[in-house]
């Protein structure tokens, strides 16, 4: 798949450029935590849909404010109309599973100054913000007689959609050093991607007669299960529009052409090389880190 083959030439790019640069700017780290979906099936707020993810980084601090972070990570996201408030939805009875493989180059600013690589700690604490672009392979899958089936190519709306995409990162996060080179943390990053199928399904899809799709027996299977009104043409989906009953409202509307995922979880990191100055050579880089005198004048 090509977007596999993109995520592994980023991380190897980095990882080649971070192992070319002063080892005492790179982090090596991991995240565990979970995986949430926001989109045509869950567009409320219920969190026993998250699921597990799971991701490693390489960071490279360019100062003591700013560093580039290169990510990998595997995630899951779920969906359940049964879970919904909406009466549509529950008559919808759509519900998937998404594995997501995600490849991302993120630049972080630290809200306070990293100086913690001499012999003493300045800043233990470090909130700060990331942002960035990166690209993702998703297969949504759903269950068919007790089995997972992919749901891509069956083509439930009519609709042939790729499974790569992009995403745009954001989020926030903060790392407390516990020891001289080594730090634990906690982040929380919103993926906004330019897709609308993690689910399978997106704004005002159609049913369609199943005789016109690859595998009509499956197609007949899926649609099955809705009582809603499942006639060709039908909406599938209403995300983005007003919904009956309760679950509609603004931010439906202005998300709706989209989908998009949140992973937050526990950060660990290691730094490589010798911890000492925080800057990038000369005297100011060795003083990160110790006590600083007053001037004499005498």
């Amino acid at each position: 798949m090509k977007v596999l083959y993109n995520i592994s030439t980023l991380l190897i790019l980095s990882a080649t450029i971070c192992g070319n640069v002063t080892a005492q700017k790179l982090d090596v780290g991991l995240l565990l935590g979970g995986a949430y979906y926001y989109g045509d099936v869950v567009n409320e707020l219920e969190p026993t849909t998250m699921r597990a993810a799971v991701g490693g980084f390489l960071r490279y601090r360019l100062g003591t404010r700013f560093a580039i972070k290169a990510y990998g990570g595997f995630n899951k996201v779920s969906g359940d109309d049964q879970l919904s408030e909406s009466k549509w939805q529950k008559e919808r009875n759509w519900t998937f599973e998404t594995n997501i493989l995600e490849g991302s180059l993120l630049l972080e600013w630290n809200l306070i100054e990293d100086r913690n690589r001499g012999r003493r700690f300045a800043n233990p604490f470090i909130p700060y913000l990331f942002g960035g672009v990166g690209m993702f392979n998703f297969t949504p899958k759903s269950d068919y007689n007790g089995e997972l089936q992919s749901l891509a190519p069956l083509q439930l709306s009519g609709v042939a959609y790729t499974r790569d995409a992009i995403c745009v990162p954001f989020g926030f996060g903060a790392r407390y050093y516990i020891a001289r080179k080594f730090q634990i943390g906690l982040e929380l990053g919103v993926r906004y991607t330019n897709t609308s199928y993690i689910d399978d399904i997106a704004p005002d899809n159609v049913y369609q007669d199943p005789s016109t799709t690859p595998f009509p027996t499956l197609t007949q299977y899926y649609y099955a299960r809705s009582s809603a009104n499942r006639n060709p043409g039908d909406l599938r989906s209403k995300m983005g529009n007003v919904k009956e009953g309760t679950g509609s409202n603004g931010l439906n509307k202005f998300l709706g052409a989209s989908d998009f995922y949140v992973t937050t979880g526990l950060t660990a990191s290691y730094t490589i090389g010798e911890a000492r100055g925080g800057s990038s050579g000369g005297s100011r880089g060795r003083n990160y880190g110790k006590s600083i005198r007053c001037p004499r004048f005498y």
